[in-house]
């Protein structure tokens, strides 16, 4: 620990000073012994000028503090004086922190290659930076409140990290599983301040079962349900959910929506209770699509082209949605050619920012454009993702790139991620 804090010290030039003794008034007739010491007695300009350095409180501080980057904080800024470290590391602080900080989305590639980026929004830019994955487990699932539930086989432990302090906490996988593959595990947040981590896994029997395990309170996994003859929502069957992340929610429920059926599965994490709420009508089955805003479930309901019509789900137990905007993108069509694809393209929402403020699209190519065409062309210079604020309707281009070719596509998992200072051994109280 005291490596890593010099190595930071010297990268940000953050040096410790050197102590010098000071006196605090020197009498004119130990005026030769000050000389003798090197030490001048001070002048009246000298006071005047020391006593105008403001001063500011610990709450002018926290609420400056509070609205900087987790990884500046973390990595600069608590090393400033012991009163910032103090400040940055009280429980208080994390909790405020949260808060106010926006998500981003995790984007993980896992074929041909596997890379984990991490997206967001900065000031009027898109800000990609990739994550080291050769240190992260191959598999990385669920995120909330900025801890992450990843984990490398079935067989093997689970971990709860946090990828900005790099706390790390253990997780055995379910004792009674024959077989848990750690790609069926969720993580969400209750109402009582608890996380709770949820895994579908097969017994020894091969029933498949769902178990439930409470961060730091639970040793050993419980026994949530049985997808036997038990299980009372005949329309979701095991395999309508083992091969469907949930959706998390910031009021502590998983969400699973039907492939088939305008329905939606919802896990109450504070009483562990499952209840089925409807979906919005939509026009078009298969081209609807359901995405986290990082706070809670959005429904898209595909209208053409361009053009979607968004809700929230306001009360998962009642199935109360709100309409949350329309978005028509068809006026603006020619611009997005000329700045995206000189040939036809499409565009297929895969996430938010800024919970909920700001969709994210990738940009794929349509039948019989080659995709040399489509991401390389020499004259037009071509974008691969946009975003549109449903809030201005402003709408901006980009091109996520990290050192590599990064073309966007549905078999990528796009988690709401947001970077915090919470720690997965000591949740925020």
């Amino acid at each position: 620990m005291a490596m890593e804090v010099s190595h930071t010290l010297k990268r940000y030039n953050l040096r410790p000073r050197r102590a010098h003794k000071r006196v605090g008034w020197c009498a004119s007739g130990s005026l030769r012994q000050c000389k003798r010491h090197n030490l001048r007695p001070r002048t009246n300009d000298q006071k005047k000028q020391r006593s105008s350095i403001p001063y500011l409180s610990p709450e002018i501080v926290f609420n400056i503090l509070v609205y900087l980057p987790a990884d500046i904080l973390y990595n600069v800024v608590r090393y400033v004086c012991r009163e910032w470290y103090k400040i940055i590391s009280s429980p208080t602080f994390v909790d405020a922190h949260l808060q106010k900080v926006d998500r981003g989305i995790l984007i993980r590639q896992s074929y041909p290659e596997y890379y984990i980026h991490y997206v967001e929004m900065v000031k009027r830019d898109l800000e990609v930076i990739e994550l080291d994955s050769s240190a992260l487990p191959i598999y990385s699932m669920s995120s909330c409140n900025g801890l992450v539930l990843m984990g490398k086989s079935e067989k093997e432990n689970r971990y709860v990290a946090n990828l900005v302090t790099k706390e790390v906490v253990n997780i055995p996988p379910p004792s009674a599983a024959a077989k848990a593959n750690i790609c069926f595990s969720a993580m969400g947040y209750t109402c009582s301040k608890k996380y709770k981590l949820v895994e579908f896994y097969y017994s020894h029997q091969w029933t498949l079962e769902i178990g439930i395990l409470t961060l730091g309170v639970d040793k050993e996994w419980r026994c949530l349900c049985q997808l036997d003859g038990t299980w009372k929502f005949e329309k979701f069957r095991g395999i309508d959910l083992i091969f469907k992340k949930p959706i998390v929610s910031t009021d502590g429920i998983l969400h699973w929506p039907h492939d088939q059926h305008p329905l939606v599965l919802n896990l109450d994490l504070e009483t562990e209770t499952f209840y089925i709420c409807a979906a919005p009508q939509c026009s078009e089955m298969k081209r609807r699509r359901y995405l986290g805003t990082g706070q809670s479930l959005c429904f898209m309901d595909y209208l053409g082209k361009f053009s979607w019509e968004l809700w929230l789900l306001k009360d998962a137990e009642t199935g109360e949605w709100t309409k949350l905007a329309n978005i028509d993108l068809g006026p603006h069509k020619q611009m997005l050619r000329r700045s995206l694809c000189p040939g036809g393209f499409q565009i297929v929402p895969v996430g938010w920012l800024k919970d909920g403020e700001i969709v994210i699209f990738y940009v794929v190519h349509e039948d019989g454009i080659p995709n040399e065409r489509c991401y390389h062309h020499k004259i037009h210079p071509t974008r691969n993702c946009i975003t549109y604020n449903v809030k201005t309707g402003v709408i901006k281009s980009f091109h996520l790139e990290k050192g590599r070719v990064f073309q966007m596509n549905e078999t990528w998992r796009y988690i709401p991620h947001a970077k915090t200072l919470v720690s997965p051994k000591f949740p925020v109280s």
